[in-house]
């Protein structure tokens, strides 16, 4: 929901950014979102992605030395970048980027569940290692004969979890009028503040006059080797969306 963001929340499935391999899942909120001390790591497979170069607000520079974990999904945490929101990380490589591409790829999912508390998310890869159910379910959508119903807890644990709900520090309603939206985007305030962590190479050449200018450096470089992008793009075989029948007393 375009015109409400960050009030109606955002959940991105996968998030790529710069070279790295590793899939992400991050949640993006208004005030209010917080994942600290409310994840049992035993439920998960996956680690907190990590906040650093994090504008000291006496300097006004990056500050390098201290990292911290990104787990408020809040847009404007001041600990954290702005819009990073809380991420979850894959620990497995070759989830996303090239090496994902040359492995011709996999499968993405995601869990939101309000009732039971939480929203989940998986990624296997490659194509061989997709649980049984999960490729019975695709194979047989939209077969009312033989349809195959996902059924997440024979999947294995997901790499992600995110508390939501009364029980946690991050209520259902940040999160309303979902939407799917497939897009690429360059540089921008997520990839563009890791520019200079993420690609230093690049960061010698292409600097934007005045410093610390990450955004502006990483779209200097994007304009200058546009090539650089031919293994960014989208290759879907289908989507699939279920959603839990709703039961009403009487």
């Amino acid at each position: 929901d375009e015109t409400n963001w960050p009030n109606n929340g955002e959940i991105d499935i996968v998030e790529g950014i710069n070279y790295q391999n590793v899939a992400k899942t991050a949640l993006h909120t208004s005030a209010e979102c917080d994942m600290y001390q409310q994840v049992d790591p035993t439920k998960k497979t996956g680690t907190w992605d990590r906040s650093s170069g994090v504008y000291d607000r006496f300097t006004g520079l990056p500050d390098h030395e201290t990292s911290v974990p990104a787990q408020n999904c809040w847009d404007a945490s001041p600990f954290q970048w702005y819009n990073q929101g809380c991420v979850a990380v894959e620990t497995n490589n070759a989830t996303i980027g090239v090496p994902f591409n040359e492995n011709e790829g996999g499968v993405y999912a995601l869990e939101w569940d309000p009732e039971a508390g939480y929203i989940r998310s998986w990624v296997f890869a490659p194509h061989k290692v997709v649980p049984e159910n999960l490729r019975e379910a695709m194979d047989s959508a939209g077969d009312a004969d033989s349809e195959v119903l996902p059924d997440t807890s024979t999947w294995g644990l997901p790499y992600g979890y995110f508390a939501i709900g009364d029980e946690s520090r991050c209520s259902s309603d940040h999160f309303q009028n979902m939407r799917i939206v497939f897009n690429l985007a360059f540089c921008g305030t997520v990839a563009g503040n890791r520019y200079f962590i993420d690609c230093p190479k690049q960061a010698e050449l292409f600097t934007k006059a005045g410093g610390w200018d990450p955004v502006g450096s990483c779209n200097e470089w994007i304009k200058s080797e546009p090539e650089e992008l031919d293994e960014a793009y989208w290759k879907i075989r289908g989507v699939y969306v279920y959603e839990r029948e709703m039961k009403f007393s009487t």
